[in-house]
Protein backbone atom coordinates (compact mmCIF):
# COMPACT_ATOMS: atom_id res chain seq x y z
CA UNK A 1 0.00 0.00 0.00
CA UNK A 2 2.82 2.41 0.88
CA UNK A 3 4.41 1.72 -2.51
CA UNK A 4 1.16 2.65 -4.29
CA UNK A 5 0.81 5.87 -2.33
CA UNK A 6 4.45 6.77 -2.98
CA UNK A 7 4.02 6.10 -6.70
CA UNK A 8 0.90 8.26 -6.90
CA UNK A 9 2.59 11.11 -5.03
CA UNK A 10 5.64 10.91 -7.33
CA UNK A 11 3.43 10.81 -10.43
CA UNK A 12 1.34 13.72 -9.19
CA UNK A 13 4.44 15.80 -8.44
CA UNK A 14 5.63 15.28 -12.01
CA UNK A 15 2.16 15.90 -13.43
CA UNK A 16 0.47 18.48 -11.15
CA UNK A 17 -3.31 18.67 -11.58
CA UNK A 18 -3.27 22.41 -10.89
CA UNK A 19 -3.10 24.32 -14.18
CA UNK A 20 -3.04 28.01 -15.03
CA UNK A 21 -4.09 28.72 -18.59
CA UNK A 22 -5.67 31.19 -21.01
CA UNK A 23 -9.21 30.79 -22.35
CA UNK A 24 -9.03 30.17 -26.10
CA UNK A 25 -12.65 29.35 -27.05
CA UNK A 26 -16.14 29.48 -25.53
CA UNK A 27 -19.15 27.19 -25.75
CA UNK A 28 -21.81 29.53 -24.35
CA UNK A 29 -24.62 26.99 -24.84
CA UNK A 30 -23.05 24.36 -22.58
CA UNK A 31 -21.07 26.77 -20.35
CA UNK A 32 -17.69 25.31 -21.31
CA UNK A 33 -14.37 26.68 -22.52
CA UNK A 34 -11.16 25.40 -24.07
CA UNK A 35 -7.96 26.52 -22.39
CA UNK A 36 -4.39 26.75 -23.66
CA UNK A 37 -1.61 26.05 -21.14
CA UNK A 38 1.53 28.07 -22.05
CA UNK A 39 3.66 26.25 -19.46
CA UNK A 40 2.84 22.89 -21.04
CA UNK A 41 4.03 23.43 -24.61
CA UNK A 42 0.89 25.40 -25.53
CA UNK A 43 -1.24 22.31 -24.93
CA UNK A 44 -4.94 22.96 -25.57
CA UNK A 45 -7.51 21.30 -23.35
CA UNK A 46 -10.73 19.67 -24.45
CA UNK A 47 -14.00 21.44 -23.56
CA UNK A 48 -13.90 22.07 -19.81
CA UNK A 49 -17.02 22.89 -17.75
CA UNK A 50 -16.90 26.12 -15.75
CA UNK A 51 -17.66 25.78 -12.05
CA UNK A 52 -20.58 27.97 -10.86
CA UNK A 53 -22.04 28.65 -7.42
CA UNK A 54 -25.50 27.24 -8.33
CA UNK A 55 -26.92 25.43 -11.37
CA UNK A 56 -30.14 23.59 -10.39
CA UNK A 57 -33.04 25.46 -8.70
CA UNK A 58 -31.04 28.70 -8.56
CA UNK A 59 -28.79 29.39 -11.52
CA UNK A 60 -25.62 31.43 -11.89
CA UNK A 61 -24.00 32.07 -15.26
CA UNK A 62 -20.88 34.01 -16.24
CA UNK A 63 -18.47 32.60 -18.82
CA UNK A 64 -14.78 33.61 -18.70
CA UNK A 65 -13.75 35.85 -21.59
CA UNK A 66 -11.48 34.71 -24.39
CA UNK A 67 -7.96 35.67 -23.31
CA UNK A 68 -8.83 35.55 -19.61
CA UNK A 69 -6.40 33.82 -17.25
CA UNK A 70 -8.04 30.95 -15.38
CA UNK A 71 -7.16 28.19 -12.92
CA UNK A 72 -8.09 24.65 -13.93
CA UNK A 73 -8.29 21.37 -12.05
CA UNK A 74 -7.27 18.52 -14.39
CA UNK A 75 -7.00 14.75 -14.08
CA UNK A 76 -3.54 13.17 -14.14
CA UNK A 77 -3.75 12.56 -17.90
CA UNK A 78 -5.07 16.04 -18.70
CA UNK A 79 -8.01 14.44 -20.47
CA UNK A 80 -10.75 15.95 -18.30
CA UNK A 81 -11.09 18.73 -15.79
CA UNK A 82 -12.94 21.91 -14.86
CA UNK A 83 -12.30 25.65 -14.71
CA UNK A 84 -12.25 26.78 -11.08
CA UNK A 85 -12.24 30.49 -11.86
CA UNK A 86 -10.27 33.46 -13.13
CA UNK A 87 -7.31 35.06 -11.33
CA UNK A 88 -5.76 38.52 -11.32
CA UNK A 89 -2.28 39.18 -12.66
CA UNK A 90 0.12 42.02 -13.45
CA UNK A 91 -1.80 42.55 -16.70
CA UNK A 92 -5.25 42.42 -15.06
CA UNK A 93 -5.08 44.06 -11.64
CA UNK A 94 -7.89 44.11 -9.01
CA UNK A 95 -10.28 47.09 -9.40
CA UNK A 96 -10.42 47.74 -5.62
CA UNK A 97 -8.01 47.12 -2.75
CA UNK A 98 -10.29 46.75 0.28
CA UNK A 99 -11.12 43.61 2.24
CA UNK A 100 -14.52 45.12 3.09
CA UNK A 101 -15.78 45.71 -0.45
CA UNK A 102 -17.80 43.55 -2.82
CA UNK A 103 -17.26 44.85 -6.33
CA UNK A 104 -18.38 43.90 -9.84
CA UNK A 105 -17.15 45.95 -12.81
CA UNK A 106 -18.54 45.38 -16.30
CA UNK A 107 -16.84 45.82 -19.64
CA UNK A 108 -19.11 48.73 -20.64
CA UNK A 109 -18.13 50.76 -17.58
CA UNK A 110 -21.08 49.89 -15.33
CA UNK A 111 -20.17 48.64 -11.85
CA UNK A 112 -21.71 47.48 -8.57
CA UNK A 113 -20.00 48.21 -5.25
CA UNK A 114 -20.91 47.54 -1.61
CA UNK A 115 -18.80 48.56 1.39
CA UNK A 116 -19.80 46.53 4.45
CA UNK A 117 -18.00 48.90 6.86
CA UNK A 118 -19.48 52.13 5.47
CA UNK A 119 -22.79 50.33 4.73
CA UNK A 120 -22.77 52.07 1.37
CA UNK A 121 -24.21 50.60 -1.83
CA UNK A 122 -23.32 52.13 -5.19
CA UNK A 123 -24.58 51.16 -8.63
CA UNK A 124 -23.14 53.02 -11.63
CA UNK A 125 -24.25 52.67 -15.24
CA UNK A 126 -22.20 53.45 -18.33
CA UNK A 127 -24.31 56.56 -19.11
CA UNK A 128 -23.31 58.04 -15.67
CA UNK A 129 -26.68 57.22 -14.08
CA UNK A 130 -26.00 56.41 -10.43
CA UNK A 131 -27.95 54.78 -7.58
CA UNK A 132 -26.62 55.11 -4.04
CA UNK A 133 -27.99 53.90 -0.72
CA UNK A 134 -26.40 54.83 2.59
CA UNK A 135 -27.66 52.49 5.31
CA UNK A 136 -26.20 54.67 8.08
CA UNK A 137 -28.18 57.78 7.09
CA UNK A 138 -31.06 55.84 5.45
CA UNK A 139 -30.66 57.99 2.35
CA UNK A 140 -31.56 56.72 -1.13
CA UNK A 141 -30.26 58.83 -4.00
CA UNK A 142 -30.88 58.17 -7.70
CA UNK A 143 -29.14 60.49 -10.16
CA UNK A 144 -29.64 60.40 -13.93
CA UNK A 145 -27.24 61.46 -16.65
CA UNK A 146 -29.32 64.60 -17.42
CA UNK A 147 -28.93 65.77 -13.77
CA UNK A 148 -32.44 64.72 -12.74
CA UNK A 149 -32.46 63.38 -9.18
CA UNK A 150 -34.77 61.28 -7.00
CA UNK A 151 -33.92 61.34 -3.28
CA UNK A 152 -35.59 59.87 -0.20
CA UNK A 153 -34.47 60.58 3.37
CA UNK A 154 -35.64 57.71 5.56
CA UNK A 155 -34.84 59.60 8.78
CA UNK A 156 -36.65 62.84 7.96
CA UNK A 157 -39.22 60.98 5.80
CA UNK A 158 -38.75 63.47 2.97
CA UNK A 159 -39.07 62.61 -0.71
CA UNK A 160 -37.43 65.04 -3.14
CA UNK A 161 -37.64 65.02 -6.93
CA UNK A 162 -35.45 67.43 -8.88
CA UNK A 163 -35.66 67.83 -12.65
CA UNK A 164 -33.34 69.70 -15.02
CA UNK A 165 -34.41 72.91 -16.78
CA UNK A 166 -37.11 72.00 -19.29
CA UNK A 167 -38.01 68.77 -17.52
CA UNK A 168 -41.58 67.69 -16.83
CA UNK A 169 -43.21 65.82 -13.94
CA UNK A 170 -46.24 63.57 -14.15
CA UNK A 171 -47.86 61.65 -11.28
CA UNK A 172 -50.94 59.52 -11.96
CA UNK A 173 -52.92 57.41 -9.49
CA UNK A 174 -56.51 56.12 -9.44
CA UNK A 175 -57.66 58.45 -12.19
CA UNK A 176 -56.08 61.56 -10.62
CA UNK A 177 -53.09 63.34 -12.13
CA UNK A 178 -50.61 66.01 -11.07
CA UNK A 179 -48.54 67.38 -13.94
CA UNK A 180 -45.80 70.01 -14.20
CA UNK A 181 -44.93 70.79 -17.80
CA UNK A 182 -41.60 71.99 -19.22
CA UNK A 183 -42.68 75.63 -18.76
CA UNK A 184 -43.42 75.20 -15.06
CA UNK A 185 -47.22 75.17 -15.39
CA UNK A 186 -49.00 72.99 -12.81
CA UNK A 187 -52.08 70.98 -13.78
CA UNK A 188 -54.22 68.99 -11.34
CA UNK A 189 -56.86 66.62 -12.67
CA UNK A 190 -59.08 64.72 -10.28
CA UNK A 191 -61.65 61.99 -10.76
CA UNK A 192 -63.11 62.88 -7.35
CA UNK A 193 -62.50 65.66 -4.84
CA UNK A 194 -59.64 68.08 -4.40
CA UNK A 195 -58.81 68.94 -0.79
CA UNK A 196 -57.81 72.57 -0.33
CA UNK A 197 -55.92 73.95 2.66
CA UNK A 198 -56.09 72.78 6.26
CA UNK A 199 -57.51 73.90 9.59
CA UNK A 200 -60.01 76.75 9.27
CA UNK A 201 -59.17 77.07 5.57
CA UNK A 202 -59.82 73.43 4.76
CA UNK A 203 -62.39 72.84 2.06
CA UNK A 204 -63.35 70.67 -0.88
CA UNK A 205 -63.76 71.97 -4.42
CA UNK A 206 -65.44 70.41 -7.43
CA UNK A 207 -65.77 71.49 -11.03
CA UNK A 208 -68.29 74.33 -11.17
CA UNK A 209 -67.75 75.40 -7.55
CA UNK A 210 -67.43 79.10 -6.71
CA UNK A 211 -64.09 80.06 -5.21
CA UNK A 212 -62.58 83.33 -4.03
CA UNK A 213 -59.25 84.48 -5.42
CA UNK A 214 -58.11 87.63 -3.62
CA UNK A 215 -60.95 90.14 -3.80
CA UNK A 216 -62.72 88.32 -6.63
CA UNK A 217 -64.79 85.19 -6.90
CA UNK A 218 -64.63 82.70 -9.74
CA UNK A 219 -65.77 79.33 -10.94
CA UNK A 220 -63.60 76.24 -11.37
CA UNK A 221 -64.04 75.36 -15.05
CA UNK A 222 -61.31 72.73 -15.52
CA UNK A 223 -59.59 70.24 -13.26
CA UNK A 224 -56.44 72.39 -13.40
CA UNK A 225 -55.40 75.68 -11.84
CA UNK A 226 -57.54 77.68 -14.31
CA UNK A 227 -60.23 79.86 -12.64
CA UNK A 228 -62.85 81.90 -14.52
CA UNK A 229 -63.25 85.27 -12.83
CA UNK A 230 -66.82 86.36 -12.03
Amino acid sequence: MNDIIEYRERFASLNPTFRVGIVQAQDTVHAKVRVVFPDYDEMISWWLPVIFAKTQDDKFYWIPDIGEQVVCLMDLRDEAGAVLGAIYSAADVPPVNSADKFHIAFKDGANFDYDRVAHLLNLFFQDTTELQYDALTHLLDLKFQDQAEFKYDGIEHILSVSLPQGGAFNLTANGAQIQIDSNGNVTIRSAGLIQLGNGALAGVARLGDQVQVGEQTGTIVTASTDVLAG
